[in-house]
Order: structure tokens, then sequence, then C-alpha cells
């Protein structure tokens, strides 16, 4: 079924993120090798899904197994302690645990710039577990909500910078605040200049070329660059 269980004399071992085995005692009335494919049939269809699987589903997955000894092995606090140690919860409606609680705060804060990884390895949370978390949906949201929560936070101290900035005289935070307000456009501001040019140009040519056709002729490629251009702004203008 998979290497991230290990089926032991009277154990099952559940693999750690840094390669070592945490051992859950196999339920009585139950073989090793049963507890240890139910169990990782289990984990494999709620990784694929984002649910906890049935009954049905995982007598499906592994087909040796009876539905009467699927059941019996669920209501086990074994069986819970090996999904458990994975990530995955059987009572999605039991709440945030303490631990998943105290992961968000550190994954979500944003002025600890180390990697996910680090983060977990730090709250001893092996990556496994971590990733079914992701898989149920109050977990998914809350991380979600907290993500969106910080970044609003931290739009709010980039402003806050950005006025203290303009405050001291800074020329770049002026005209990022002055285009903030759309009191400046620097896309609008280029094109301005262009067609200062272009007059400039235009004037150039009136005055020092007297053949019309050849006047003519640069009149309507000039044309066409400002007609391109005007197409620019009213994209901008939008």
């Amino acid at each position: 079924m998979t290497d991230e269980f290990q089926q032991g004399d009277g154990t099952l071992a559940v693999r750690e993120q840094d390669g070592r085995y945490h051992r859950v005692v196999t339920p009585p009335g139950f073989s090793d090798h049963a507890f240890r494919n139910i169990v990782a049939a289990t984990d494999t269809l709620f990784r694929l899904n984002g649910s906890f699987p049935s009954v049905t589903e995982v007598q499906k997955m592994w087909p040796k197994a009876t539905v009467k000894t699927i059941s019996a092995l669920f209501v086990t606090e074994a069986f819970k302690e090996a999904l458990e140690y994975r990530g995955v919860t059987q009572d999605i409606d039991s709440g945030l645990s303490m631990e998943q609680s105290m992961a968000l705060l550190k994954l979500t804060d944003f002025t600890d710039r180390r990697s996910t990884s680090t983060k977990l390895r730090e709250l001893s949370i092996p990556m496994a577990r971590y990733q079914a978390w992701m898989k149920q949906p109050l977990f998914a949201e809350h991380y979600r909500n907290r993500t969106e929560d910080q970044f609003k936070d931290a739009s709010t101290l980039a402003l806050n910078k950005l006025m203290a900035n303009m405050e001291t005289g800074d020329q770049r935070a002026i005209e990022k605040v002055l285009e903030i307000t759309g009191r400046y456009n620097p896309a609008q501001q280029q094109i301005e200049d262009v067609r200062n040019i272009l007059v400039r140009i235009v004037e150039a040519i009136i005055r020092n070329v007297p053949d019309p056709d050849v006047r003519r002729a640069i009149m309507n490629d000039i044309s066409a660059v400002t007609e391109s251009h005007a197409l620019l702004q009213r994209q901008i203008e939008g």
C-alpha cells in the first residue's frame, strides 16, 4: 500500500518527517497486517479526496478485509491515534486542536521569513500531518482567513511606511502616493511626452520639407504612430 507505515510485531509504525517511526500498538482482535493496510488505505483515500472515507470505500481499496473488520477497527483508539498522527481525523466537527492553532500562528507570521518546513520542524509537526490538515476544510479555511488578515495588516504597514517616506521628501514616495490617489499616472505622462515630441517633429517637417509628396508620406507615417498611441491611451484610461 505505502511505505509510510511499517508492520511490526504487535505494532504499527507510522513514519515521521525525519524518517523515524511513531509506534502504535495493534488493537486486540486484529492482525498487524490488517491494521497496517486498513490504516494505509484510509490515509491514502483521505489525501486523494480531502474527506474521511467510508467503510465501503476502504474495503474497495483493500478488499482482503471485510466490512465488519474495517467497521470494528474504525472505532478503536489505536486506529484514531495512528491516523491523527498523520493529520487525519474522523471527527471533522471537533474544531481545531491546540496543535493546529499553534501551527496557524507560526505559519501565518509574515515577520518570520523561514520556510514552512523549518517552522513545522520547530513545532515537531511532520510534513505529512500538515499536508493532511490542509485537506481539512476547517483548517484550510482558518489558514486562508489568517493569511488574508495578515496581508491586510501588511498592506496597512506598507502604506504607513510610504506616507512616512513622503513626509521626509522622498520623491519616489511622493510620486507613488500621487499615483495611488489618481493624481499622477506615469504611463499617461509618457504618452504626453511622446505627443509633445511628435508635435515638434511635425513643425520641423513643415519648415524644412518643401516637396508636398514627401511631406505627405512622412505625415501618414506619423499619423499611424499617433493612432497607435491614442489606442494605448484609451486602454490605460480604460
